[in-house]
C-alpha cells in the first residue's frame, strides 16, 4: 500500500464518564463501552466511534491530540503492526504487547495528561474529540501471520483467524481460488489484495512480501487447509522474516497432524512429524527403517492410492507395530481405523480411495525404548561433561541406568564421544 493511500490523520468522537480518573501511569484508553462499572483509571473516553479500518491505514510515529471542553493535551506514540481492530484503543508507555494495544512507547499515560482536562473528561455530557496523525517518519516493520484455517469443517474458522485475514493488507495463498471459495462458505470478506504464494513461485512472492513488511504492512499466510508449514509450503517466507528482524505471529487452528494424534489413542508424548515419506520403494523402506530404529512414534502423511505401498513396507519393517490410520477428519467421512499394516491392508484396500491419510505409527506395547542409539541432547550432555571432566567410567556407569540402555552399549558410545576428533 502505498504512502499517498494512506490518510495522514483519524479523528473520532467520545463522550465523558463519572467514573474517568486519570490514575494509570502505564496506559490510556478509549472505548466503544458506554458505561463503565468501576473506577476508570486508564479510560479517557467512552462511546467511540473510531473506525477500525481508518485507522488500519495509519503507519508508524504518530501525535494523538485529546480536547474535551476546551482543554486540549497531546502525546506521541508508535503504532503496533499487531492492532487488527479493536473495541477499546490501548496505548501503553512501554514497548507494545501483542494483543490489545494501538500504540507503544506513549510519551503520556492517563496519569500524565493535563489534568485540567480531566475534568471536562469525567462529564459525562461533555464531548471529547480525538484526532491521531502520522508524523511523517518511516514506519517500523510490519508483521507476517501465520494463519491456519480449516481442513474440512469451516466452522473450525476461528474468530482470531476471520479478523487477521480481513484487517491485514496481504493475503498470500497456496490457491487463491479455494481461498476464495473458504470465504465465499464463510462470509469471510476478501477485500485486502491477495496473492498465490505456492511452492513453484515461493522465493519470489517472498521477496515481495519481505518489501512490504519492511515498510509497515501486516501481512497473512494461508494455506490450502490447516496449519501452514506442515507439508505446506512457507517456511521461506518466515525465515527470511525472522533473519530481517520482522515479527511473525502464528493464528493457531487446526491441523490433520494434532487432529489424528489428539484421537489415536497411542502414546504420542514423544514422536516425530515426517510428513510425506519417499515416492520409491527402496527409499521409503529405509527411512522407515530408520525411524523404526528409534524406537518412538511417528507420524506420516500419505495420499490414497499409495496406501497400499506404505502398508506393504510397515508390513515388512515394523509387523508388529500399531498404527491408527485417519482421514477425512472433521469431515462428513471421516473415520479412524485402528491395528497392524497387515491388519488395516485388506480393509482399506476394499475402499474407494478417498482424502488424504494420517497415519500414526507407534511400537508395540512390549518393546522397550531403544536407547543403545544417543539421541542428539544425550549426547551433547556427554560432550559437555567430558569437556568438563567427568570420567568415561562415570559416565558410561549412569547412562546404563536408562531403560533398554546397555552398558556395553552405553561405554563403547562414551568412549567413542570422548576420542580426539
Amino acid at each position: 500500500m502505498s504512502a499517498r493511500s494512506r490518510p495522514p490523520s483519524v479523528s473520532f468522537r467520545c463522550r465523558g464518564h463519572p467514573g474517568i480518573a486519570a490514575t494509570h501511569d502505564k496506559t490510556l484508553e478509549f472505548t466503544r463501552e458506554r458505561e463503565i462499572t468501576r473506577r476508570a483509571t486508564c479510560v479517557l473516553g467512552v462511546a467511540s466511534d473510531h473506525d477500525d479500518a481508518s485507522l488500519l491505514r495509519l503507519r508508524g510515529d504518530v501525535v494523538v491530540s485529546v480536547e474535551a471542553g476546551g482543554v486540549r493535551d497531546e502525546f506521541t506514540a508508535t503504532l503496533t503492526p499487531f492492532f487488527l481492530g479493536d473495541d477499546s484503543l490501548i496505548f501503553r508507555r512501554g514497548a507494545g504487547l501483542r494483543g490489545r494495544t494501538l500504540g507503544y512507547d506513549a510519551s503520556k499515560s492517563a496519569a500524565d495528561v493535563d489534568r485540567a482536562l480531566v475534568a471536562p473528561l469525567r462529564d459525562p455530557c461533555s464531548e471529547v474529540a480525538v484526532t491521531i496523525s502520522e508524523l511523517g517518519t518511516a514506519p517500523p516493520p510490519g508483521a507476517l501471520f501465520v494463519v491456519a484455517v480449516p481442513i474440512g469443517n469451516d466452522d473450525d474458522l476461528s474468530p482470531r483467524a476471520r479478523q487477521v485475514l480481513e484487517a491485514v493488507d496481504l493475503v498470500l495463498a497456496e490457491d487463491t481460488r479455494r481461498y476464495r471459495d473458504l470465504a465465499r462458505r464463510t462470509g469471510l470478506r476478501v477485500a485486502n489484495p491477495l496473492r498465490s504464494y505456492h511452492d513453484q513461485n515461493e522465493a519470489a512472492r517472498a521477496d515481495e512480501a519481505l518489501d512490504e513488511l519492511r515498510t509497515g504492512a501486516r501481512v497473512a499466510l494461508v494455506s490450502d487447509a490447516g496449519t501452514p508449514l506442515f507439508s505446506d509450503p512457507g517456511y521461506v517466507i518466515v525465515q527470511r522474516a525472522l533473519a530481517a528482524g520482522i515479527d511473525v505471529s502464528p493464528v493457531p487452528g487446526p491441523s490433520s497432524l494434532l487432529a489424528v494424534l489428539s484421537a489415536c489413542g497411542l502414546p504420542v508424548d514423544r514422536f516425530s512429524y515426517v510428513a510425506f515419506l519417499p515416492r520409491r520403494a527402496a527409499a521409503r523402506q529405509a527411512e522407515l527403517a530408520r525411524l523404526v530404529e528409534r524406537g518412538e512414534t511417528f507420524v506420516v502423511h500419505e495420499a490414497p492410492h499409495r496406501v497400499g505401498a506404505l502398508l506393504a513396507d510397515l508390513a515388512l519393517v515394523a509387523p508388529s507395530w500399531r498404527l491408527c490410520a485417519g482421514r477425512e477428519v472433521t469431515k462428513v467421512f471421516e473415520e479412524f481405523k485402528w491395528g497392524t499394516a497387515a491388519e488395516l491392508a485388506q480393509p482399506l484396500a476394499d475402499e474407494e480411495p478417498r482424502g488424504e491419510f494420517t497415519f500414526v505409527i507407534a511400537p508395540p506395547r512390549d518393546a522397550a525404548p531403544n536407547t543403545d542409539t544417543f539421541d542428539d541432547e544425550i549426547e551433547r550432555l556427554v560432550r559437555a561433561l567430558l569437556e568438563q571432566g567427568v570420567s568415561t567410567k562415570t559416565l558410561a556407569l549412569a547412562l546404563a541406568e536408562l531403560p533398554g540402555m546397555s552398558r556395553k552399549a552405553a561405554y563403547a558410545r562414551v568412549l567413542e564421544l570422548a576420542a580426539p576428533r
